[in-house]
């Protein structure tokens, strides 16, 4: 196995990311897979880590619907029954828990979160989560039950699951640690195609609170960088 970090997106485009950068800074090279557009999922043997990002197509709780989803989900199972550490970012996460019996479905009443919202951590979570309290947001569906094999580490106020665990070292985040302010433009934000649904922030709310936890949101993910993975070379620490 080398250092070497597998990053699976859904748009080939979404590198411009910072937990694949705060991911080598450390000292793992990261290679990026796109499934929806055609790429083979390697050996997972191959890697010392596998991330899995969002998507704004497919859904986790119907994986019929689109074959890299069903795919994807059992290389997931696969990688993290092997014991290969995983990071599930919003679909990803929704992903991680459907491969294991978890349920995710949208709110009845259509409400999306898209922009900064605030996570509260259980008592599993609170040494991961000091000094944090918002992070960014773009999903409209959610999980709505954890498997049993899961441990809660953050809820939110709209969606029940905002950060799990799964064993020692597969996490799933809702949220999106790896959206940067410097990507969340003016002309982006306003031609979001979600930007009608009902709690999805203004532009301005957005780029306000995006100034205003960028920091903490770097600081809070090379924390969890170093204890998820470390520096290459260096042992896994669980939490």
């Amino acid at each position: 196995m080398t250092s070497s970090v597998l990053y699976i997106l859904h748009n080939s485009a979404w590198t411009d990311d910072r937990v694949a950068d705060v991911v080598r800074s450390r000292g793992h090279a990261v290679e990026f897979v796109c499934p929806p557009e055609g790429d083979a999922l390697p050996d997972i043997a191959d890697y010392a880590a596998l991330i899995v990002g969002g998507s704004d197509e497919g859904h986790a709780g119907r994986p019929e619907e689109l074959s890299w989803v069903a795919e994807e989900m059992a290389y997931i199972r696969s990688a993290v029954d092997a014991g290969v550490p995983m990071l599930g970012l919003c679909m990803g996460a929704q992903m991680l828990a459907a491969s294991y019996g978890g349920t995710v479905l949208g709110r009845p009443d259509g409400f999306a979160e898209w922009g900064f919202y605030p996570v509260h951590a259980t008592d599993e979570g609170r040494d991961l989560f000091a000094g944090t309290t918002h992070f960014n947001q773009g999903h409209f569906e959610g999980i709505f039950a954890l498997p049993e094999q899961a441990t809660l580490l953050a809820r939110g106020d709209h969606f029940p699951v905002q950060a799990f665990r799964i064993g020692e070292n597969a996490y799933g985040l809702q949220f999106h640690p790896d959206t940067k302010l410097a990507t969340l433009t003016r002309p982006f934000l306003d031609n979001n195609h979600y930007r009608h649904f009902m709690g999805v922030q203004s532009t301005d709310e957005q780029i306000r609170l995006g100034n205003l936890y960028e920091a903490s949101i770097q600081m809070w993910t090379e924390r969890f960088v170093d204890q998820w993975i470390g520096a290459a070379g260096s042992a896994v620490v669980a939490a």
